[in-house]
Parts: structure tokens; sequence; C-alpha cells
């Protein structure tokens, strides 16, 4: 089964035995149940379930599970033990159509739900999101959104939230983009206000195998009385096999913050996230300083615009004058460096990488050459099932003529859209294009862009990246435009040629970021009061944080 369409990433035994019997052993203080599992999988929770109660123990167990696949849900129902005390009901069909269509209320609700991408779902599945998500819109003010679908898991759970009883808890596996994208902020507001406790698990390794999906594991309890019991916590776990002591660290709760408001932002204390907030206040955002800092050529099918050189040889594009341009087309082909230069980019195109653009005018058919007419007539071609016939994509339909890519232009730098131990602005003194995987630059009269470029590298910004930005699997920070261009920066106008170059060679020379930064802080807050051994201290950590790194390094 394809795991991007089903969206079926089975839970550890480790994880789902931990969670059943911490919230057993700490909230579940009635005899009756009714408990929902929305999509049982290989039935591990299930099997979690029973190890833990002594079914004896509870007057009545009302046990409704769920799964699209009837393989996986017949294997589940086997784990579920005979007894008087347990009534069971089996739904093979998808669980939200099975909520939308129900008003039953449960005690406690678990499991880990799909994951699935917009892109990778069935035009069903989008519809019944949506449908989900009107009725979170009727169930709460807080919920403004129209219900734009990112990924399905966030229908299961505003679904849960509306099936819970007043004293009902709710525990799901799911990725850890609900702590920090933009898209589940409304969904992390609903949670603070519909839960009196709420419990976040945090993992610092991979908990699937095979996979960089990270995920968090959310415990939300309705119903406390004790007032003291109230609140949020955040627990860090280094090993999956931790949990079997169980061994975690609490950590902060900043979640009142208006600020730096991210959940990720729990692993700093609030005299941390004041001392940055203040820093921050100090200096203008990027976007002072720039008038354009705008998304890249967004081109619609980069493996046909985009190619090496000996593709463009080998269709002749090379031939006719002022087609091909030289392109960034991703942030992986860039060799580490500051300036970008001409002699870079010569060394890209003689490794044969995708670096040439082919830019056809906007001009029908009729008035353009051959050898254009013939790789226009390739790209309409249906090859296979799935590729070809390019001029009947979407966003390609929308274009006066489908073959002429718009808002192409040369800017003066590029920030590299997403990034691992640090973030990225580079000069581009080759004059290249630059694809949407970078956001192109452009100073204002009054500044310079090697001044940004250099200027970018200081411990501050790159805290701020990591408190704004968000981050995925495999320790991959991205920054939206919007992120990017609020970024505060100590911007120095008077960096000179010598101190550049050498920031771009100790960049190109691969030395360790900490070496950089001592080079760079010390120019940028030279004149400043600014405690720099702090600001690494805490750049260290959100940055072990989103690698998962678990010792202190000099990253």
């Amino acid at each position: 089964m394809d795991k991007k369409k089903s969206g079926s990433y089975y839970t550890p035994k480790i994880l789902s035995d931990f969670l059943i019997s911490h919230i057993f052993n700490k909230y579940v203080n009635r005899d009756n149940l009714q408990i929902l599992e929305p999509s049982c999988g290989d039935g591990q929770f299930i099997s979690s379930l029973f190890n833990c109660i002594n079914v004896n123990e509870f007057n009545s167990i009302g046990l409704t599970v769920c799964d699209i696949d009837k393989v996986e849900l017949n294997k589940t129902m086997k784990l579920i033990p005979k007894s008087d005390q347990i009534t069971k009901k089996s739904v093979n069909e998808d669980y939200l159509n099975f909520f939308l269509n129900t008003r039953e209320k449960y005690s406690f609700i678990f499991g880990n739900p799909p994951y699935i991408r917009k892109k990778n779902m069935k035009g069903e599945q989008i519809l019944k999101c949506e449908e989900v998500h009107d009725k979170i819109r009727e169930y709460s003010p807080l919920i403004k959104s129209k219900g734009k679908i990112n990924n399905i898991w966030t229908a299961f759970v505003e679904s849960a939230i509306m099936s819970l009883e007043n004293d009902g808890v709710m525990c799901f596996v799911i990725p850890a983009e609900i702590m920090h994208v933009n898209y589940t902020k409304e969904l992390r507001r609903l949670i603070q206000s519909e839960f009196d406790r709420v419990e976040i698990f945090a993992f610092n390794e991979l908990i699937f195998d095979g996979i960089q999906q990270d995920v968090v594991a959310v415990v939300g309890v309705k119903g406390i009385r004790n007032i003291a019991e109230h609140g949020f916590s955040f627990y860090q776990v280094d090993y999956l096999d931790d949990l079997k002591e169980p061994k975690f660290t609490e950590l902060h709760s900043n979640i009142h913050r208006l600020n730096l408001d991210k959940w990720t932002n729990y692993i700093l204390s609030d005299e941390d996230l004041n001392f940055v907030e203040n820093l921050k206040n100090q200096f203008h955002p990027i976007k002072y300083f720039c008038d354009k800092a705008q998304v890249g050529i967004v081109s619609a099918a980069n493996e046909y615009f985009i190619l090496r050189n000996s593709e463009v040889i080998q269709n002749k594009l090379n031939e006719v004058e002022g087609l091909v341009k030289p392109i960034l087309s991703k942030g992986s082909v860039l060799p580490n460096l500051l300036n970008f230069k001409k002699s870079d980019y010569l060394k890209l195109l003689e490794d044969n990488q995708k670096v040439s653009f082919i830019q056809f005018p906007n001009e029908v058919k009729g008035e353009l050459d051959e050898i254009s007419l013939e790789y226009i007539n390739k790209g309409e071609c249906k090859i296979g099932n799935d590729e070809g016939e390019l001029h009947k994509r979407y966003k390609m339909t929308k274009r006066e003529n489908w073959y002429h890519v718009p808002s192409v232009w040369k800017s003066e730098g590029v920030f590299v859209k997403r990034s691992h131990l640090f973030p990225k602005i580079i000069v581009n003194s080759a004059n290249s294009l630059a694809t949407d995987s970078f956001y192109r630059l452009e100073t204002k009269q009054n500044y310079d862009i090697k001044n940004l470029a250099f200027s970018f590298y200081n411990s501050l910004t790159f805290v701020l990246a990591e408190l704004e930005g968000r981050f995925y699997g495999g320790g991959v920070l991205e920054l939206t435009p919007n992120e990017f261009k609020n970024l505060s920066i100590p911007y120095y106008p008077n960096i000179t040629t010598k101190q550049f170059d050498k920031l771009d060679l100790l960049i190109r020379k691969g030395e360790p970021i900490n070496k950089i930064l001592d080079y760079t802080d010390n120019i940028l807050f030279r004149n400043s009061e600014v405690d720099i051994e702090r600001l690494r201290k805490i750049r260290l950590k959100l940055v072990n944080r989103r690698i998962k790194n678990h010792t202190t390094s000099s990253l």
C-alpha cells in the first residue's frame, strides 16, 4: 500500500504502552467507559489497552474501532478479549464519514490518525475534511478560517474534540507540525481552550522506521476539578526506550505568550524568550532593508524547463540565441558559499547539474523557431499514464502561452528557503535566476546586498530563525516569506571587501558555524552590550532539538 496515499504509519509498542498506562494511571477515574479508536491500523493501541487494564475492574466498556482497511480491522477486533463487560463495534469505513453520520460521545479517544497531505487525498476525502471543519467552526468561535485543507489528520483531531464527553480524554500521535505551522494555529488555540489539562510529549529521535516524519503525542483531559492539576506541560523524551522506565524531562510552558508563540518554543524559559524578544526589538526586520523579498520562479514543471547542459545540447536548445538562462534550481545544488560567482555557476554547468532554464518568449507558436517548437511539442505529448501533456496542467492553462513562465527576473541575492544547520542568504554575483526553492532579494536604494548578506550571519538572527520558522523530519528548517522578512537583523552598513571575502572563504571551507559566528558576531555586535554567550547557548539548544542531536556540540 502507498503510505503517502493511505497515511498509515504504525505506532511503536513502547509508545502506545506508555500512553495508555500513563492515561489510565493518571486520568481515568470511572467505572463505565465509551472508547473510540478512529483509525486502528495494526491494532497496537488496542493491544496496549488490554495489556494495561483489568477488564473486571470496570462495570462496562463500550469500544468502537474504525478502519478503512478491512483486513487490519479484523486483526484488531481479534485482540479484544471476550468479556461480558465489553460491547464492541467494528466500523469498516472512513472514520470521517462515520463521524459525520453519527452523534456518539466517548470518554476516551485515542490513536494514530492517518497523515495524508492534500495533494495525495481523494476528492471525497477533501470534501469530508471540509465538512468536519465547517462543524468545528460552528462548535467553537475560536475557529474562524474557512477550512483550507492541508492534511487529513487535523480533521481527525477536530472530530475527536467534538466527540468527547465533558470529562473525556483525547490522546493522539500526530505530526509535530501541530506545534508550529500556520495552518494549525487555530487548532492549537482550540486545544488550549477545550482541555483543562494538556500534555505534549516530544521526541529526540524519529519514532517511525524508514520515514522522516517528526511526531508528538498530545494528551488532552477534560473535567479536571482540582485547579492545581490544570495547565500545559511539555515533556522531552530523548530515546523511545526511555518510556519503559518511564523517563522524560518536563520543560517550560510558554503558550500564554503573544509573541514567539509557537509551541516549539517550550524548550526555552520565559526569561530566555524575553531576552531574545528584547534584542529582537532593538533591530529592524529584513523587510526594512529590502524593496523585494519574493518567492522565486514557479515553472510548474521543473523537470521540463530546468535541464542539465547535456540535455540542452541533446535538444539543440543552445543553438537558439537567448533561450537558455542560468538558474539555481534548489538549495542542495548550491555549494557552501556566501557569494555565488560566475565561476561557481560554470562549475555546476561543467558538473552537468540542472542549472539551465529554458525561457521561451511569450509568443504564439507561429512566431517561434523550429528548435523551440520541437521542444514545446515534446512537452505536449502524452508519455505513459501520468507524464507529459504539460499544456493541460492547471497552472499552464492560466498562462497566455503555456510554455512561457511568468515572473522571471534576476535578483541581487537569494535566501535559501530550506536549510539544515543554519539558514543562508547568498549574494547572486552570477546573475542567475532562482526557482521557488529560494526567495529573491532586492535591497532598497540606501542599502547594499553584500552588507545585508554579511549581517544575516549572526547569533541573534539565527536564533530568531529557529523560533519563527518551522522544522520537519530530518532536521530541515523552513521559513515562509513572511517569517523570513520579519527576522530582525543587526544590519552593519560598513562591511569591507576584506571582511566580506573572509566570511565567504570561511563558509566555502566548511568551517564550523560556531567559528563563523565568532567572526561575524564580533563585528556586528562590537559596539553593543549583547550577551553573545547566552545567545549562543540558546541557539545551540534550539538547533540540537531540531536536528535531534543528543549531545552538546559546536554546531
